[in-house]
Order: C-alpha cells, then sequence, then structure tokens
C-alpha cells in the first residue's frame, strides 16, 4: 500500500508504507495520542470542540514536542482537520 504522502506533513521525514496518515512513524504516534485522548479531554474539560481541544495542546509545555509538531500541521491545514475530525467520529462509532 503506497502512503497518502511520500514525506511527513510536520517534518519531511519518509512516510513509510504502509501508512494512513500524512505522518511518518515519531508524528503518526504522537497523531494517535491525539485521537485516544480526545475523550478524555473532552470529559475534564466538558463540551470541549476538537478545535479547542487542539488550540490548548498547540502550545501547552506539558505536550510533547511531536504532538505539538502535529497539532500545528493539523491547526494549518483544512485537509488535516478533516482526517482528523474524520478519526475522532470513527472512534466513537468503536467505543
Amino acid at each position: 500500500m503506497k502512503p497518502l504522502h511520500e514525506r511527513c506533513v510536520a517534518c519531511s521525514r519518509v512516510v513509510e508504507a504502509p501508512s494512513n496518515t500524512p505522518f511518518c512513524s515519531l508524528h503518526a504516534k504522537a497523531y494517535e495520542s491525539l485521537v485516544a485522548g480526545y475523550v478524555d479531554w473532552k470529559n475534564a474539560y466538558g463540551d470541549l470542540s476538537p478545535e479547542e481541544f487542539l488550540e490548548r495542546l498547540k502550545n501547552n509545555e506539558f505536550s510533547g514536542r511531536w504532538v505539538r509538531e502535529v497539532v500545528r500541521a493539523i491547526l494549518s491545514r483544512d485537509d488535516l482537520m478533516q482526517i482528523f475530525l474524520k478519526d475522532l467520529s470513527s472512534r466513537d462509532m468503536k467505543g
């Protein structure tokens, strides 16, 4: 399976195949953490939208470097935001 992108959108490293994300393996792990952690943040902060969640993490000193880089990439591109929202929605349907 050919990756969606040849280069990571956060750091320009090669995206290894197979990959369902536009991120290298390091940023893909951070992305999965974001998707998995959203529900916990939403439960803790009340009605927190995905965009508000990302904005809170963008400059959060307690967020790891890889997470902040993924967040900035998602916030800077509508196509990545749509992928993120889709992944959140599909995770809700599984849960």
